[in-house]
């Protein structure tokens, strides 16, 4: 009987301790994450194309390049893609005979949708103000038509910026 009421001591004593000294206690850490806007375009291909009308079918029928310009996107909101040209007319050429930036019709590659003449005011390439795309990744190609057929004077230095722009606006 004694050693039933050792053991019956024990336990009371055990459950005691583990009453008074068994306890949980929790911390709370609250962590901050601050992500900024990303958009973002890069050129991977295609950043200065070079077009020679070396031969006179080419100066007939225009020039097509397919893929003219590759470039590649990334973006946490929903963005578009513009286009246009930094100036109405090419620079260089012969004075007094400006070669306009409309020589330079655009589309997405791909597509089958008509080529569309370049201007100095933006014109909308992947989507557009009221209409954006979802974030994400990506990458896009463009084409170009160009041709100044007879219009314009032999020159080796014609040249014109062409202009993409991201936005979320």
């Amino acid at each position: 009987m004694l050693c039933k009421r050792s053991y019956l001591f024990l336990l009371v004593v055990l459950a005691a301790h583990m009453t008074l000294f068994g306890q949980t206690r929790y911390l709370v850490k609250t962590v901050a994450i601050t992500i900024p806007t990303v958009l973002d375009l890069q050129i991977v291909s295609g950043a200065n194309p070079v077009v020679d009308f070396n031969v006179t079918s080419k100066i007939d029928n225009g020039i097509e390049l397919l893929g003219a310009t590759t470039f590649t996107y990334r973006s946490n909101k929903a963005w578009f893609v513009t286009i246009k040209a930094g100036s109405a007319d090419f620079t260089g050429g012969v004075s007094g005979s400006p070669m306009p930036a409309s020589v330079i019709r655009f589309r997405l590659n791909g597509t089958v949708a008509p080529y569309t003449p370049l201007s100095n005011i933006e014109q909308s390439l992947l989507a557009n103000s009221g209409s954006k795309n979802a974030r994400g990744i990506g990458t896009e190609s463009i084409d170009f038509q160009i041709d100044p057929g007879y219009n314009y004077p032999p020159a080796q230095n014609y040249s014109l910026q062409v202009i993409y722009t991201i936005s979320n606006l």
